[in-house]
């Protein structure tokens, strides 16, 4: 029997889910907005400084207090999302304002971290090492910022129920999160090999077996990944499985990071080159995590014209949220070594590895980034492509 459509009910209804999103983005921009005004006088805050030999913790203490403020500030946002969510041009517009002015942090804190290298001759130890400390709490907890601003963005992606319609915008977006992470991160490394050239003194061997546990467990994760066959009937449910397997591994990776966090509030203790190499294999293995990903966008684009609009529908979202779990899991490895680096009492000795493992942990995460980037734009563009 042939149905004929109400267009007053599909008005009616069309009305009734504009009604239920737009305070939803209203508050998200409100949130952003708020949050940005925020970070710009934070920004302002760090400009202020102005260090000398006796006047070197306070500031800098008071400097770190802010900077956790406006990282909690950006996980209540996040929790506060919830979807369906409609993207349009000005929260996108509000969530790029929001990232640059995060990224003019890490140029404050360079700033900084070379007035502190001026005044080390005229400063005492304990000065000199507590200024060290708080420097580098600050470069950690802007470069949180700066992951935590990301992985909001991919969450936003992930809730959007309109990505087809706003593709360009939204891979503009993207874009623009890469790149500004990728610069903080180049630039806070640069503060924190500052801080290091500061320390003439000099085993750490506690995270060790967490660290190898992870790494075994995600070695295992991306050889069940590379297994993968992809086919235009199966896709789905292959990513899927994919994208349980990744959360689980996730779920490891938060437990150590918690883990160490809980340690860095009072604990201090001296960095093994065990550790080094442990955290340095661990953005190696993330990397091969992203070359998986990157033969499920290649398999994918090869098959999407032979697969049907549910299952294509369904495999991309599994892509998006596989990718953005990678992306937090890359975060995170870097935060632990940041935190196990600001916890450090024998930075002198171990300076040369030290940047040695940051330089090549950096090195391997932003190729993790790139494929992540990567698969998103596959998504984004199928997704407006096929309508879907």
């Amino acid at each position: 029997m042939k149905t004929f459509k109400n267009p007053m009910k599909s008005l009616l209804l069309y009305g009734a889910v504009l009604t239920a999103w737009l305070p939803l983005n209203a508050a998200l921009l409100t949130d952003l907005q708020t949050a940005d005004a925020n970070v710009a006088a934070f920004k302002s805050q760090l400009e202020a400084i102005n260090l000398g030999s006796d006047s070197v913790c306070a500031p800098l203490l008071q400097a770190n207090t802010a900077a956790r403020d406006l990282v909690n500030e950006i996980s209540r946002i996040d929790a506060s999302l919830a979807a369906p969510l409609q993207v349009d041009a000005e929260v996108l517009t509000a969530l790029d304002q929001y990232t640059v002015t995060v990224l003019s942090l890490s140029s404050e804190a360079l700033n900084l971290s070379t007035d502190l290298q001026m005044l080390s001759s005229s400063m005492n130890a304990a000065t000199l090492g507590d200024g060290i400390t708080a420097m580098l709490q600050l470069s950690d907890d802007i470069g949180t910022m700066a992951d935590r601003i990301g992985e909001m963005a991919d969450k936003i992606l992930i809730m959007s129920d309109n990505i087809g319609l706003m593709a360009d915008r939204i891979l503009e977006t993207q874009q623009l999160q890469n790149d500004n992470v990728a610069l903080t991160q180049s630039t806070l490394l640069q503060t924190q090999k500052n801080m290091l050239a500061l320390v003439s003194v000099m085993q750490s061997n506690s995270f060790n077996s967490q660290l190898e546990g992870l790494k075994s467990s995600g070695d295992f994760l991306a050889q069940r990944m590379d297994a993968v066959s992809l086919t235009p009937w199966t896709m789905s449910m292959e990513l899927e499985a994919v994208s349980w397997d990744v959360r689980q591994y996730l779920g490891e990776v938060e437990s150590v990071y918690s883990d160490i966090t809980a340690n860095s509030v009072h604990n201090r203790f001296y960095v093994s080159a065990d550790t080094l190499v442990d955290l340095g294999n661990l953005a190696v293995m993330l990397r091969s995590l992203s070359t998986a990903v990157d033969g499920y966008v290649v398999a994918i684009g090869g098959m999407e014209s032979m697969t049907s609009d549910p299952t294509l529908y369904t495999s991309l979202k599994s892509m998006l949220q596989l990718s953005a779990d990678i992306g937090v899991m890359a975060n995170r490895i870097l935060e632990e070594a940041d935190l196990i680096l600001a916890m450090a009492d024998n930075i002198g000795l171990q300076a040369d590895q030290i940047l040695s493992t940051q330089q090549s942990m950096n090195m391997n995460i932003a190729a993790v980034q790139a494929s992540i980037l990567a698969a998103q734009q596959m998504a984004i563009t199928l997704f407006s492509q096929r309508g879907l």
